[in-house]
């Protein structure tokens, strides 16, 4: 009992007394709001599964604790816990590997279920990383690297995955019911142990509000994207009750110039991506099966949302409907599936693709994920992050403009942004255009804190400064004459010419510039300051100015 009082008195990452000591906000079992703490032995991850697909059947007699586990960086706050808690002495694993894909993956895989196997199987090396996984886990300094190995040697791995592939979760659930009654250890420690976190830099001050970044494919938009987040990001919980900060960035939008762009050869996230992964993650986006298991996918929200049948039968049976758009025909419910007489589903990416078929300058092509209803009584769960999108066609391309309400930047994003690109190719495919730009705006976009670390190296690695003077608004020819500074801007295309500004300063032409509309590059901004000051120096020591053009 006095083991037990003792990983009573701890104190959490959240500042509060009890255990589990790590992200508790997010522990299926028990809830964050009950101090639970017994002499069982085991611990339950079931990965990417929705929690309320396994809970109610988890025997808790010998349960302490039953979590999903969705990324390798999880890995921390695992050994955390453990340390925590030594009465734990077996961690059970089943459910979907990963967000797009069942069953168990080779280890080639970097998902966060061959994270966990590789931890025990050969626990961490002298730099403290698992090999396959240096970019994606960091294990904070103030963690004694023998007390992660003990936790690794004492506690077993049950692989249900591995040992039950083809078993449906029913069965791995109620093995390991039977699992948990049969074993019982001992704590592996005397007492519990936890640990302070590494103090983070403090981020740069910025005005707040969006922040706009431009990138050509989507890995290059990303470390641009994150560069922002890390720099300025402000410091902020993810809710009330929790212990985990981020740094955050509100309204964030990133703006990908060539999003069909598949090039992996710069492959900088930090659980590297694969051709095999991407096209599973948009084999989902763009179909409208909900696999077991999964409250909600995109794709099924966005090719199957379920909507009253009533006031679509009612619509369709006005008079109103027969000269619907100019009477050039009754579509209204096409893409509308009626399920029976109360409800039905309408394939919102479908009825897009018809109406830029009969006005491809529409304005209206929105689709949405939320049901009001719904998300009333989901939001303390996890209500769908990804909100709506609209399709619009400009310059004969079809641009997307997609919302998400809140939204992990290191490792949610990149496999959003590539299934956003997989929605905007079939649309601007079925209507005979090409794709133009992809806009993914962020609500609340994060980096969270056990990335922090992992995002300094790589930036470090592939953020680098690099003249760009290839400016979407233009470029400027500067000259001297007759004392004055003349500074042209030119179409980006044609070279013709734009506007012309003039002045005896570099000041008086700068300003001119600036209230016209400046170039959005800060190397073009700080190349194009630096010559108009070269400008007005030749002109005070009357010397030629010629124009830096390399």
């Amino acid at each position: 009992m006095k083991l037990i009082e003792s990983i009573k008195n701890q104190t959490g990452s959240n500042g509060e007394k009890g255990w589990p000591v790590s992200v508790r906000d997010r522990i299926g079992f028990p809830h964050n709001n009950e101090l639970r703490v017994t002499t069982a032995n085991f611990a339950v991850t079931f990965l990417w599964t929705m929690r309320d697909a396994v809970l109610p059947y988890l025997d808790k007699e010998n349960l302490a604790i039953a979590a999903n586990f969705y990324t390798p960086a999880g890995l921390e706050g695992m050994v955390r816990n453990l340390l925590a808690n030594p009465h734990i002495r077996f961690i059970i694993l089943m459910g979907e590997e990963y967000a797009s894909k069942k069953g168990c993956d080779t280890k080639t895989e970097l998902t966060s279920a061959n994270a966990i196997r590789l931890f025990f199987e050969k626990g961490i090396n002298e730099e403290r990383k698992i090999p396959g996984f240096e970019t994606a886990v960091h294990f904070d300094n103030n963690i004694p690297t023998e007390l992660i190995n003990k936790a690794r040697k004492n506690v077993e791995l049950i692989d249900l995955n591995k040992t039950m592939p083809n078993a449906p979760l029913k069965e791995k659930i109620e093995e390991a019911n039977k699992i948990m009654k049969t074993k019982r250890e001992k704590p592996f420690m005397n007492e519990p142990v936890t640990f302070d976190y590494e103090k983070q830099e403090e981020t740069q001050p910025y005005e707040g509000g969006p922040i706009l970044v431009h990138g050509s494919n989507i890995p290059d938009s990303w470390i641009k994207m994150i560069h922002s987040i890390n720099t300025y990001g402000r410091k902020n919980l993810m809710n009330a009750n929790t212990d985990r900060w981020v740094k955050e960035i509100n309204d964030m939008t990133v703006v990908i110039h060539d999003s069909q762009n598949m090039d992996l050869t710069i492959n900088p996230f930090l659980v590297p991506l694969t051709e095999e992964k991407i096209n599973a993650y948009k084999a989902e986006i763009l179909s409208p099966l909900l696999p077991e298991g999964k409250a909600y996918t995109y794709g099924n929200k966005l090719r199957a949302y379920v909507a009253p049948a009533n006031p679509i039968k009612e619509l369709v049976n006005t008079e109103e409907y027969r000269d619907y758009e100019f009477g050039k025909g009754s579509w209204i419910d096409a893409n509308v599936k009626y399920l029976n007489e109360d409800f039905a589903e309408v394939n919102q990416i479908k009825d897009i693709i018809d109406v830029l078929k009969r006005d491809v300058y529409s304005k209206a092509c929105v689709a949405i994920t939320w049901h009001v209803q719904d998300e009333l009584m989901r939001k303390h769960k996890s209500s769908p992050c990804l909100v709506f999108l609209q399709a619009i066609v400009q310059d004969e391309k079809l641009n997307l403009t997609v919302f998400f309400r809140s939204h992990d930047m290191t490792q949610g994003w990149p496999e959003n942004a590539y299934g956003c690109a997989a929605i905007q190719k079939e649309i601007a495919d079925n209507i005979g255009i090409e794709p133009g730009v992809l806009t993914i705006m962020s609500g609340s976009a994060q980096i969270y804190s056990h990335y922090y670390e992992q995002v300094k190296e790589m930036l470090e690695k592939y953020h680098q400064y690099a003249d760009n003077f290839n400016d979407a608004r233009g470029n400027y020819v500067i000259r001297t004459e007759n004392d004055k500074i003349i500074a042209k801007h030119l179409h980006p295309k044609d070279n013709s010419e734009l506007n012309t500004y003039e002045g005896k300063t570099a000041k008086e032409v700068y300003a001119q510039i600036a209230q016209k509309g400046a170039p959005t590059s800060p190397s073009h901004l700080i190349y194009l300051g630096s010559e108009l000051g070269k400008a007005e120096t030749s002109i005070k020591n009357k010397t030629k100015y010629e124009q830096d053009e390399s």
